[in-house]
């Protein structure tokens, strides 16, 4: 039994509901069935971002988070989890102010640094040549959620499966539940090679699966809204959603 709805649970409920459910399904041993992991995977991500947007309508606070940022040359690189920005604080407590690149210093300017504007996924003060830590207010987005099985394992470490991204950091403070050696830890840190740093002992060949970041009393809503898309979008699919599924 899972300690959390993880992403091998989920995966588990939505073939369930779908009909088709076994363990070489959802670990992919057996490829023959009608859905794929991979499509299935995408309803699931799509159906947690489908409830936060509705949770986010009526408590927004409930994905209000905070994170100490590095300024390296005046640039901050924003969390895989960032949606959007609340407040940004100096190293002092005060409030760096948003602006846009109309009023970057001209040349021969020093700028400021308590003024920043948004560039792609950074954050870029006024002034050049700054290096210290701020504080980010923002709320959160979900980070995709998958299941797998672990390439390699070590005390401190966990590699994870191909699904994993392939960005630094991504995964950083996410759950994950290791099903083959009944652990749950966070993730410290990941790299790019899939690489997660833990507290925990794990193996090759380990199964485990990625925790929503969903408020927990809403996990169960994911498996229902990703088996519904699932049978309205797969193009071979031979069952329509119910009218109680839409309704839902």
């Amino acid at each position: 039994m899972d300690t959390y709805h993880n992403a091998y649970q989920i995966m588990s409920d939505v073939r369930e509901n779908l009909n088709e459910y076994s363990t070489a399904y959802v670990e992919s041993t057996d490829t023959s069935g009608l859905y794929s992991n991979s499509f299935l995977l995408q309803q699931i991500n799509t159906a947690q971002k489908y409830i936060t947007s509705m949770l986010m309508k009526y408590k927004p606070e409930w994905f209000l988070t905070s994170s100490s940022v590095a300024v390296t040359s005046s640039v901050i690189t924003l969390p895989g989890n960032f949606g959007y920005v609340k407040e940004l604080k100096d190293e002092n407590g005060y409030k760096v102010e948003a602006s846009s690149i109309q009023i970057l210093p001209v040349s021969g300017g020093t700028g400021t640094d308590n003024m920043y504007y948004h560039k792609g996924n950074t954050f870029v003060l006024n002034k050049s040549g700054v290096n210290k830590t701020y504080t980010l207010w923002y709320i959160s987005k979900p980070r995709e959620i998958h299941h797998g099985k672990a390439t390699a394992g070590d005390a401190l470490s966990i590699t994870l499966a191909t699904d994993g991204k392939l960005l630094a950091d991504y995964y950083n403070s996410m759950t994950i539940e290791n099903r083959t050696q009944a652990w749950v830890d966070v993730i410290d840190d990941y790299t790019a090679a899939r690489v997660a740093t833990i507290t925990e002992t794990a193996s090759a060949n380990d199964w485990y699966g990625l925790v929503p970041e969903l408020p927990e009393p809403f996990h169960h809503l994911i498996a229902p809204r990703a088996s519904m898309t699932a049978k309205a979008k797969h193009p071979a699919s031979q069952e329509n959603p119910t009218k109680d599924e839409v309704a839902d």
